[in-house]
Parts: C-alpha cells; sequence; structure tokens
C-alpha cells in the first residue's frame, strides 16, 4: 500500500481484526491492528467502486482533516492499495451512538448533551463550507469520555457559492422531503437529519424502526407511500414521544423535521442553542418491557419515585428513600391514567 503524500511514498502495515457493522454504509469498517503504532485502530475500508472519480478518492479523508473539532472523528492516516482506499481513525471501544440506543433509553439530560455535541460538531463542518448528507446514530461515536464526535464523511460534499452542495447516494430512511425533488442541497439537510437524530433519541430504535417496517418488509417495501409521508411530516410520527420529553426539546425536534425547508431550524447553532434551554424532566429512566409496561424512575438526593404504566393503562406510583420501603402515591393509581395526568407527575414529582 502506498501512503498518500504530495511527493514522497512509504509502506504501512495494519491487520484487519473485526468488521464493525454501520448502518447503511457503502463501505466496510475494521478495528485493526497498526503494526507501527503497536495500537487498535479503526480502518474504514471503501472500494473504488464506491466513489467516484479517482480525485475523489481521498476526498472522505480530506474533509475529515479540515474539519478538526472536538466533536468531529479525527483522521490519522488515509493509504490506497490495488482496489480500495482506506481511512484509519481512533477507536473507540464505546462505540456508536446507535450502540447506545439500542441498548437502552437515554435521559433526557444525555439526550441534551449529546445533541448539543453532535450540533456543535456540525456547525463547525458547515462553517467549512460542507455538508455532512448523512448525520445518523451509527455515524456519532462516543469517545472514551462519552462525548458525541460525527464521523463517516463519506457522502460528504463542499458547496458552491450558491452555498448548495450535490449528492444523490442518500440514505432514504433518514431523508429530508426536499431529498425527494432535488440533488442539490444546502446545510438545512443536515439540520433535518440532527433532528432525526434526535428524534430517534427522544423515541428510541424500536419506535422509528416500528414506524418504517409499516411501509412493508426488504421484499416489498411501498417507497412511494413513504416518500409521500416524509414530504407531508407524517414519518416520523411527532406525537410518538414518551411522556417525560418535556415541551421545549419536542419543539427542538419538531423544528428541525419541518417538511418545508424554508420553515426548518435554519442552523445547527440554533439547534444547540434550543436544546440548552431545556432544563425540566432531565433524570428520569424511562424503560420498555415486552409486555408493554412502561416505567420511568427518578433519584435525587435518598430519595426515588417512580411509576409504572402498564399495557392496558394502569399505573402504580411510589416515593421514599433509595434502598428502602416505598410508598404508594394514591393520585397517580389509576385503573386507567390519561396522558396528562401522566405528564404531570412526571413534571411536578
Amino acid at each position: 500500500m502506498t501512503l498518500l503524500a504530495p511527493y514522497d511514498k512509504a509502506e504501512v502495515s495494519f491487520r484487519l481484526d473485526k468488521e464493525i457493522g454501520q448502518e447503511g454504509a457503502n463501505s466496510k469498517t475494521y478495528i485493526a491492528h497498526d503494526e507501527q503504532l503497536d495500537a487498535e485502530i479503526v480502518i474504514k475500508k471503501v472500494p473504488y467502486s464506491g466513489v467516484g472519480s479517482v480525485d475523489q478518492y481521498f476526498e472522505e479523508s480530506r474533509i475529515l482533516y479540515m474539519s478538526a473539532h472536538p466533536n468531529v472523528v479525527q483522521v490519522y492516516y488515509a493509504c490506497k492499495d490495488a482496489s480500495h482506499i482506506y481511512i484509519a481513525m481512533p477507536y473507540y471501544r464505546r462505540g456508536s451512538l446507535n450502540t447506545l440506543m439500542n441498548a437502552r433509553f437515554l435521559t433526557v439530560r444525555e439526550i441534551v448533551t449529546l445533541g448539543c455535541q453532535i450540533a456543535a460538531g456540525l456547525h463547525n463542518i458547515h462553517s467549512k463550507r460542507l455538508v455532512h448528507f448523512d448525520i445518523k446514530p451509527d455515524n456519532v461515536l462516543l469517545s472514551d469520555r462519552g462525548e458525541a464526535l460525527v464521523s463517516d464523511f463519506g457522502l460528504s460534499r463542499r458547496t458552491s457559492t450558491s452555498g448548495k452542495a450535490e449528492q444523490d447516494r442518500l440514505y432514504f430512511k433518514m431523508c429530508p422531503p426536499e431529498a425527494y425533488k432535488s440533488i442539490e442541497h444546502d446545510a438545512r439537510f443536515d439540520v433535518y437529519q440532527l433532528g432525526l437524530t434526535l428524534y430517534r433519541m427522544c423515541a428510541g430504535n424500536a419506535e422509528f424502526y416500528r414506524q418504517f417496517n409499516t411501509f412493508g418488509s426488504s421484499g416489498s417495501f411501498d417507497l412511494n407511500a413513504f416518500k409521500v409521508a416524509v414530504r407531508n411530516g407524517q414519518f416520523p410520527d411527532r406525537s410518538k414521544l414518551p411522556e417525560h420529553i418535556p415541551a421545549r426539546l419536542r419543539t427542538v425536534v419538531t423544528g428541525c423535521l419541518h417538511d418545508d425547508p424554508a420553515q426548518r431550524t435554519q442552523a445547527a447553532i440554533e439547534v444547540a442553542n434550543g436544546l440548552a434551554q431545556v432544563d425540566e424532566k432531565l433524570d428520569w429512566k424511562y424503560s420498555l418491557s415486552s409486555t408493554g409496561l412502561r416505567e420511568w424512575v427518578r433519584f435525587e438526593g435518598e430519595m426515588e419515585y417512580r411509576i409504572a404504566v402498564a399495557s392496558d393503562g394502569s399505573s402504580y406510583a411510589q416515593k421514599g428513600k433509595t434502598g428502602g420501603k416505598l410508598s404508594r402515591i394514591t393520585s397517580y393509581c389509576s385503573s386507567s391514567i390519561t396522558s396528562a395526568s401522566l405528564k404531570k407527575f412526571l413534571k411536578e414529582t
């Protein structure tokens, strides 16, 4: 393999050890061992067929390099062989945001914190006159300190003097409505994808895919119906957010997901500013069992608060000292609790 350098060539050696799956990726990503560094790194392997002209082979690595930021994945080096290009990056053991979301629901505090970090990385990218075009939970990695890092610039493009860039190789599950009308877009494309990522952080991946799968399976997916739902603001269903998601956070999400780009939140920094104003219901831990039992738990000092809602709508609320016997909160133990009453409990308890 030859190392990318304008004047000299040198060899680099690494061993691809384990493939890491990525949602909708046009390439393969591996945990690798770099012989020279004697270190575990991540190698993204991109076939020449997966990119455009020869000049674009290293475009992703160049974009990564010019987008250096605390919330953007750094690049170590880029190289090539006869059929592939390779991009070397740090190995983050915590994996991706998608991995975390598949394991459990996030608290509002985590959504706000990670969302602000993603927005900060995007703001930096946009300030370099770039559109990412592929913001999704799988493309947000978590640092060793648990901070969000925007990654995978394989679809990123530099904007023209008009502030727009062309891209037709898109991951349709996360596309904004305008993607079905044109191939030329500006930074508001990324804002929509950030909003959809925030939606998934709030509602959970299971709910996102439950809605997505109503359009059919891979063999009989109704793409036209899906496009209509996206264009009309029906996918994703904005009403399907759990009750502990506060109104200000809902407003941030819906602002990003507006079907009209002119009415949409215009910049990533505005998203960060909106998230920074979310100041209630930050620490409820939400879970959903296979039987449909929904449960919220919160700890404050020595106190513990709980409420569980069964699939039939009945609820049972408790409070007490952590580790001790909990007492019933009678006013919220009901045979059929309303959404408004549940929201009141979560806001005021």
